[in-house]
C-alpha cells in the first residue's frame, strides 16, 4: 500500500483479525504498509470503518423548544430569561443558560419592546358593538359630507420630557429639573381636515364637566362663524367627537342642543379611532423638544421679573413658561397631519363596522 494512500477496510480487517486471535498484528500491518500509529489505533478501537463527518451539529434548543418558547410569549410577553429557563428545565429536563435563550429568541425574530396595557374588557361583545355603532355613524356623516370635528384633552408638565438621552459611554444621561413637577397644565383642542386645528384652550388644574361643556358651546360659535363653515357647509351638520373622559360624561345633557350640532362619543376603549390622539403625540414632541431649550428659566429663582415690573412666583413663571410653549408648538399641528391621521384612523372605523378588535399600538 502507498504511504499516502488510505488504508483499505479489507486491509484493517487483517490487522484485527490478527490481534483477536493472538497473531502478530504488527507484523501484518508491516506487511500491509500501515503506520505503527494506524496499527495502533486499529487494535485500540477495533473499528475497521471511520465514522461519519459532517451532518447536523447536536445541539440542546431542539424545535419543539423553540416552538414551545414562542408559544408562552405569544400567551404572555412579560416572562424575563430567567423564567423561561426555569419553565424550559421543568418542561423538558434541559439547562440553558439565558444567553442561549436570548440568542435563538433574537433568531425567531423575538425583541424587546416598550409595554403596551390592553385593557381585558377591551374587545368584548358589549364594547365591539358599541363601538361598531360609533363608526357606522361616522360613515354616514363623511358620507353625508357634514362637517367632523374632533375634541379630546391632553396634559403635561414641567418633568415632560425625553426618555433617552446621549452622554458618552460609562456617563449616565442625567437631566436637571426643578425638585417638584408642578401642576398639569390641560389642553382642549379641536381639530378638523377642513381646518386643522379649529380651536384650543389651556386650562390649569383639572377640566370639570362644566367646563368641558363650555368649551363645546364655545367650539360650535367660533364654528359656525368661520368663513370655511360658511363657504362649504353652510347647510351640513357639525358633528363632534369625542372621547368617554370623566369630564365628558354629562357633555350631552350640559351643552344646549341646536339643530347643526350632532354629538357622537366614541366606542369604549378605541383612541385609535380618533385622529387626535396622534396629532397630540406630534404635538408633545413638539412641546417636549421647547422645554429642553428652556431648562435655564424653568430653573430660575424663586421670584421673576416681568416686563410690567412686578414679580412673580416661580410656580407662576412655570405655568407660563408652560402655557408659552402651547402656543409655540401649537402650530406643528397642520392641516396636511390631521387629514393623514384622519386616514390611518379610518382603517380602525373598518375594523369597528366588522366587529374586528380594536388592537393598541398600531
Amino acid at each position: 500500500m502507498s504511504s499516502h494512500a488510505s488504508p483499505q477496510p479489507e486491509e484493517c480487517c487483517r490487522v484485527v483479525d490478527a490481534y483477536s486471535s493472538g497473531g502478530d498484528w504488527r507484523a501484518v500491518a508491516s506487511h500491509n504498509g500501515f503506520p505503527r500509529t494506524t496499527a495502533e489505533r486499529l487494535v485500540r478501537t477495533g473499528r475497521v470503518e471511520d465514522l461519519p463527518r459532517g451532518g447536523a451539529r447536536a445541539t440542546k434548543v431542539t424545535p419543539e423548544i423553540k416552538a414551545t418558547l414562542e408559544l408562552w410569549l405569544d400567551e404572555c410577553c412579560t416572562y424575563t430569561l430567567s423564567i423561561l429557563r426555569t419553565m424550559v428545565m421543568s418542561e423538558f429536563y434541559v439547562l440553558l443558560s439565558e444567553a442561549t435563550i436570548s440568542r435563538h429568541l433574537v433568531g425567531m425574530f423575538f425583541a424587546v419592546k416598550q409595554t403596551r396595557v390592553e385593557p381585558t374588557t377591551c374587545n368584548s361583545e358589549a364594547n365591539k358593538e358599541k363601538t361598531k355603532g360609533f363608526a357606522e355613524a361616522l360613515v354616514r356623516h363623511n358620507d353625508d359630507d357634514d362637517l367632523v370635528v374632533y375634541f379630546d384633552e391632553t396634559n403635561f408638565n414641567l418633568y415632560t420630557k425625553r426618555t433617552r438621552r446621549r452622554a458618552k459611554k460609562g456617563k449616565r444621561a442625567v437631566e436637571k429639573l426643578p425638585p417638584s413637577k408642578g401642576c398639569n397644565l390641560q389642553i382642549q383642542c379641536a381639530m378638523s381636515s377642513a381646518f386643522g386645528v379649529v380651536a384650543y384652550r389651556t386650562h390649569r388644574g383639572n377640566i370639570k364637566m362644566d367646563t368641558n361643556a363650555a368649551f363645546v358651546e364655545a367650539l360650535y360659535t367660533e364654528i359656525k362663524e368661520a368663513n370655511v363653515y360658511k363657504n362649504d357647509f353652510a347647510d351640513k351638520q357639525i358633528v363632534v367627537i369625542f372621547d368617554n373622559a370623566p369630564a365628558h360624561s354629562q357633555t350631552e345633557v350640559l351643552v344646549p342642543a341646536h339643530d347643526e350640532l350632532v354629538l357622537l362619543r366614541l366606542g369604549p376603549y378605541s383612541p385609535m379611532c380618533n385622529p387626535i390622539e396622534n396629532c397630540f403625540s406630534a404635538l408633545k414632541a413638539q412641546i417636549k423638544q421647547h422645554l429642553a431649550l428652556m431648562r435655564d428659566e424653568m430653573n430660575r429663582p424663586r421670584t421673576q421679573p416681568t416686563s410690567s415690573g412686578p414679580r412673580i412666583s416661580k410656580t407662576e413663571a412655570r405655568m407660563q413658561l408652560l402655557e408659552r410653549a402651547v402656543h409655540v408648538s401649537m402650530p406643528r399641528i397642520t392641516q396636511a397631519m390631521v387629514q393623514r391621521m384622519e386616514l390611518h384612523a379610518a382603517k380602525f372605523d373598518v375594523a369597528a363596522i366588522r366587529m374586528e378588535g380594536m388592537k393598541y399600538g398600531e
